[in-house]
C-alpha cells in the first residue's frame, strides 16, 4: 500500500503521532498512527513501549464496536511500525472547547463514551487514559448533525486484566498532574480497574456540567444537581465509586433527562424512593407493582418505570423473584410501546437486560422483544447489540424456543425488523440462536 500525506500532525501521545493519509490507489484517507517517543527512553523501556504500541493495533482490531474507534490496516513489522483508522471530524475537545454542552447533546456524547467503556470492561480491558483528546466524533456521509457519534481512541496504555507486568507498568505514568487520571494509577498502572476508568469519565462529565474547576487526581466536591454523580465517580477509595460505567449513566439520565412530571402524591413518593437509588425491599416492590398494574394505561406509571434502575431491578430480582417478574411483565410492556430519547435508551435496555436474565421465561422473552423494538425503532446501537449479545448461540435453549413463539406472533413485521438490525449494526441473523433462526427463515 502507498500512502501519500495529506496533513500532518492531526494529533498524537507519548507513543505515536497521528497524520491524515490518502492511498495513492483508490484514493481512500485515512488517519494513520505511527509509532514514535516524545522522550528519551532506556533501550530496554524504548522496545517495551514499542512492543505495547503494537499491541494496541491487536487489540483495537480486534474489536468490533462503534462506539470504539477500530483499526482497518496495519504495517506493525515496518520500522516504525503504524496502524490506520477511519478520519474523525474532530476530537472531543475539540467540540468542548467550541461549546462544553455540545449544543446541549453532552449525554448523548457521555452515553456513548459509557457504551464503549461498558464493551470494553465485559472483556476485562481498562482504557487507563480517557480523556476528551481521546474521545474522537465521527460524520455520517450526508447526515444531519443528529447522526454525529463519538467513539474511544488511543489505547496506549490500554490493559489487560491479567498478570503479565512489564518494564512499564511497574513504572507507572508518571503522570501525577494530569487532569483526568484516577489517583491510583498514577503511580502504578497495575491499579487500574472499571472505577479507574470511571474517574476519568467523571472528570469528563465535570467539563460539560461542572461549576467550578477541580484539583486533578482529587474528589470532585460541589453543589449543584450533578454534584453527587461527579463525588461517586471520582471518589478517592475506588471501592466507593460507582460500581460499573451503566450506573453512572443511569444517574446522569434521571437528570438529564427527566421522566415526565409526577403529579400524584403516591408516583411522587416512588419517584423520590427510585431517584434516590434506594434498594426495593420486599413491601416497597409490590406497592410498585400495584401501581403501575392499576395505573399502566395512564403516563403517570410510565414516568414512575422510566426512573427505575438497572441496579434497583436486579436487587427486587434477587430478594424477590416473584416480584419483580409482575414489575418486570409490566415494565417490558410499557419499554415495547414507548417512544423515548436517545439518552434513555440505554437506561432501560439495561433494566431490561436484567429481565432477561432473572425472571420467567415469558418476561424475559417479553424483555426480549421490548430491547430489540427499542434498538431498532431508535436505531440505537448499544441496545441492538445487546439483544444480539443475549440472542446469540449461547442463549438459553428454552428461551430461545419461547422468543421464536413471540417472533411468530409478530409475523412478517419481525423480518423487517431483524433487517433493520442488521443493516443497523452490521450484523446477520445468522449469528443468533439456530432456533431464532430457523423461525425467521420460515416466516420471512
Amino acid at each position: 500500500m502507498a500512502l501519500k500525506v495529506i496533513k500532518t500532525f492531526l494529533g498524537g501521545g507519548g507513543f505515536g503521532i497521528v497524520d491524515l493519509v490518502e492511498d495513492t490507489a483508490d484514493g481512500q484517507h485515512y488517519a494513520r498512527k505511527t509509532f514514535s517517543i516524545a522522550q528519551p527512553l532506556p533501550p530496554a523501556l524504548e522496545e517495551n513501549v514499542k512492543r505495547r504500541f503494537i499491541r494496541e493495533a491487536r487489540t483495537q482490531s480486534g474489536i468490533n464496536h462503534p462506539n470504539i474507534v477500530r483499526v482497518l490496516k496495519s504495517d506493525l513489522s515496518a520500522n516504525p511500525p503504524y496502524y490506520l483508522m477511519a478520519p474523525a471530524a474532530a476530537s472531543l475537545q475539540d467540540d468542548l472547547d467550541a461549546d462544553k454542552t455540545l449544543g446541549g447533546r453532552w449525554p448523548r456524547a457521555i452515553a456513548d463514551i459509557v457504551a464503549a467503556l461498558d464493551e470494553l470492561h465485559r472483556m476485562g480491558i481498562y482504557h487507563r487514559d480517557l480523556k476528551p483528546q481521546n474521545v474522537l466524533r465521527f460524520q455520517k456521509p450526508g447526515g444531519a448533525p443528529s447522526d454525529d457519534w463519538f467513539a474511544v481512541s488511543d489505547f496506549g496504555l490500554v490493559a489487560m486484566n491479567e498478570s503479565r507486568l512489564s518494564v512499564l507498568t511497574t513504572t507507572g505514568m508518571a503522570k501525577g498532574t494530569d487532569y483526568y487520571t484516577a489517583p491510583e494509577i498514577t503511580s502504578d498502572l497495575r491499579q487500574a480497574s472499571p472505577q479507574s476508568d470511571i474517574f476519568s469519565l467523571g472528570c469528563i462529565i465535570h467539563e460539560m456540567v461542572g461549576l467550578k474547576p477541580r484539583v486533578p487526581c482529587s474528589e470532585i466536591r460541589e453543589s449543584g444537581e450533578y454534584g453527587a454523580i461527579l463525588r461517586n465517580c471520582t471518589r478517592q477509595d475506588p471501592r466507593r465509586r460507582f460500581r460499573s460505567v451503566r450506573s453512572v449513566l443511569d444517574a446522569l439520565v434521571t437528570i438529564s433527562s427527566p421522566a415526565p412530571a409526577l403529579s400524584t402524591a403516591v408516583s411522587n413518593n416512588f419517584g423520590r424512593q427510585l431517584r434516590a437509588g434506594e434498594v426495593l425491599d420486599e413491601g416497597a416492590g409490590k406497592a410498585l407493582v400495584d401501581f403501575v398494574e392499576d395505573h399502566e394505561e395512564e403516563q403517570e406509571a410510565g414516568a414512575v418505570l422510566g426512573i427505575l434502575s438497572g441496579e434497583q431491578m436486579a436487587g427486587l430480582a434477587t430478594g424477590f423473584p416473584d416480584v419483580a417478574d409482575r414489575l418486570g411483565s409490566v415494565y417490558a410492556r410499557w419499554a415495547l410501546s414507548g417512544t423515548f430519547n436517545f439518552e434513555s435508551c440505554d437506561r432501560i435496555a439495561n433494566v431490561l437486560e436484567v429481565l432477561a436474565a432473572t425472571t420467567s421465561y415469558e418476561t424475559r422473552a417479553d424483555a426480549l422483544m421490548a430491547m430489540l423494538q427499542l434498538g431498532t425503532s431508535h436505531n440505537r446501537w448499544y441496545v441492538e447489540r445487546m439483544f444480539c449479545r443475549l440472542s446469540s448461540s449461547q442463549m438459553d435453549e428454552t428461551l430461545a424456543r419461547r422468543l421464536s413463539v413471540e417472533f411468530r406472533a409478530t409475523g412478517p413485521d419481525i423480518c423487517d425488523t431483524i433487517s433493520n438490525l442488521e443493516s443497523s449494526i452490521s450484523t446477520t441473523r445468522a449469528n443468533l440462536h439456530p432456533i431464532l433462526v430457523q423461525t425467521l427463515n420460515e416466516i420471512c
